[in-house]
């Protein structure tokens, strides 16, 4: 086999088979020897095999090729030891290889064989011995001529190396574009598809070198259903795809499409190259390497979607640590300095934020609003409306201080609100420690159980309580007052603890309250044996809804 020696240059006394019969010299990277240096011409000169000779021709370089120091003006037969110069570079014309070449410690291994195009590639050909040059990782050398196949081994390398660089989609799917069309220069156009969150193929990283984009949905749709890669050097006439009416409109030549495969199997989406250009077709050698960077591609896609799930959960959960803090902050800092009387309260979400609140609301008289709410539903959602709700309870109360004109106005608001979505169960009392007299209304909400001096139980109001807010627009409530006596106490709270259900799906019941309420010493007494009795009811079942509990009695 024939072959180049450098003799000037960057990186001299370096060895090319000419292992093709034809071998391109230029700057540019689809050729077979890259001359990077800017005063070569993109494709400067060709070297021919001719039956057993080999011959050396310029393609209308801009500065000419010279053969033993005479530029050539057609194509000239080589002779060994003969001189081709392009520029300042030198290489040397040998007309036999020995299959161990030791010179400066590099090996020519036989029986590889180089990857080439398919129109290259002669089956018939007696030169089995066929070389594949290793090109060196030195400092010194830096690589100014390689082959083919070199170029395509470093970008195969450059996406691997990728993987550990990019943990992004939108960075690394576009590189992996960048490294085909290096590996595989007749590429023209080229995208990577993913399928969304709903299962629906979604074109979006695209490299267009020539034309515009041309996406065949009968080549994507068959890649993705039998989880194979294909290639085809003529679409338009190709058996496989000559119903696709996509396939004749666009006038693709060749096309290479690889599916994008998960651990599990799945396929993730295809990577796709084509070209118009016959003359340059894809082959099976070039599928192979779309194969394979298919291959790392779906490794990284996996990888990326995991570390961009773990951002979206970090972030959710830092977003979710903020909201917790603001309803923490939106709910009373301390409890009411009554003289005479006790308050107690307890709130604990099901999830990091939720739907149930409670309010202390000081009143210019020296009265106290007492509200406690439930937005239905928990989480965020339930958290937002209750914001709101508790705002508006407020302004509401400060104004217009009647429990049951504030729930009405309440209400009102609400069914307005149509983007709520949400029913809200409310019940609120007005406390005057001086008259010792209370007066509720309620929305829907769990009925309040007072103990009375003599340890009876009775639920107030309860036969006028109205409908939970955002019901109805015509929904009409009541107020009910009643007096308040020494050791009497009032216990207000949300279904939360009422229907919460241990594993054998019994719930804690209406009843288990009243007796803590009938059993209790104390305001605080109370609330904290519901909530240790709810813990042991539970017996580590998970709660589904969220727990507030306010109590409060005189003395």
């Amino acid at each position: 086999m024939a072959y180049l020696e450098t003799v000037k240059g960057q990186s001299p006394n370096r060895t090319i088979p000419l292992s093709n019969k034809r071998c391109v010299l230029g700057r540019q990277s689809d050729c077979d020897v890259v001359v990077d240096e800017d005063s070569v011409s993109r494709h400067h000169a060709r070297i021919l095999l001719v039956g057993r000779d080999y011959y050396v021709e310029d393609l209308n370089s801009y500065n000419g090729t010279v053969v033993n120091n005479n530029v050539i003006q057609s194509r000239v037969r080589l002779q060994e030891g003969d001189s081709i110069r392009l520029s300042q570079f030198e290489f040397l014309f040998h007309e036999s290889l020995s299959p161990l070449d030791e010179r400066d410690g590099e090996q020519l291994l036989p029986d590889q064989r180089s990857i080439i195009d398919e129109d290259d590639f002669d089956e018939t050909s007696d030169d089995t011995g066929t070389y594949l040059k290793l090109a060196s990782t030195s400092g010194s050398d830096t690589g100014t001529y390689s082959t083919r196949s070199d170029s395509r081994f470093d970008a195969l390398l450059e996406v691997t190396q990728s993987l550990g660089q990019f943990l992004s989609l939108e960075k690394l799917l576009p590189q992996v574009l960048e490294s085909l069309f290096k590996m595989l220069p007749q590429s023209q156009r080229g995208c990577i598809i993913l399928k969304d969150a709903d299962g629906q193929l979604k074109p979006g990283w695209v490299k267009v070198r020539k034309g515009e984009l041309r996406v065949s949905r009968s080549v994507i749709n068959k890649v993705m259903q039998s989880g194979n890669a294909i290639v085809t050097s003529n679409a338009s006439t190709d058996s496989r795809f000559d119903a696709s009416q996509s396939v004749a409109d666009f006038r693709l030549k060749s096309v290479m499409c690889a599916p994008l495969i998960d651990r599990e199997g799945n396929a993730l989406g295809v990577v796709q190259l084509d070209t118009s250009n016959g003359r340059n077709a894809f082959g099976q050698e070039d599928l192979k390497i779309l194969v394979a960077m298919a291959t790392q591609t779906s490794l990284a896609i996996t990888v990326a979607k995991l570390h961009e799930s773990e951002l979206r959960a970090h972030t959710l959960e830092r977003d979710l640590m903020l909201a917790a803090e603001v309803q923490r902050n939106s709910l009373p800092e301390h409890r009411p300095v009554v003289p005479g009387y006790e308050f107690f309260e307890y709130y604990e979400p099901a999830e990091q934020v939720g739907g149930d609140f409670y309010d202390y609301i000081p009143l210019p008289d020296g009265r106290f609003g007492i509200v406690i709410g439930d937005v239905v539903g928990h989480g965020v959602p339930a958290a937002l409306v209750m914001s709101k709700i508790m705002a508006e309870t407020r302004f509401l109360t400060a104004s217009l201080q009647d429990p049951a004109t504030v729930i009405e106005v309440l209400n009102g608001i609400t069914c307005r609100s149509t983007r709520l979505g949400r029913f809200i169960t409310l019940l609120m009392l007005v406390l005057d420690p001086k008259k010792h007299r209370v007066t509720l209304a309620s929305a829907g909400h769990v009925p309040p159980v007072l103990r009375r001096a003599n340890r009876s139980i009775e639920l107030p109001g309860r036969d006028g309580f109205g409908p939970p807010l955002g019901t109805s627009k015509d929904s009409i409530y009541q107020s009910h007052s009643f007096q308040i006596e020494p050791s009497e106490l009032l216990f207000l709270y949300t279904d939360g603890i009422s229907e919460a259900e241990n594993a054998l799906a019994e719930a804690f019941g209406d009843s288990r309250v009243s007796d803590a309420v009938h059993d209790g010493l104390n305001p605080t007494d109370i609330v904290t044996t519901v909530v240790e009795s709810l813990d042991t009811f539970l017996n580590g079942a998970h709660r589904q809804d969220d727990v507030c509990v306010v109590c409060f009695g005189r003395q």
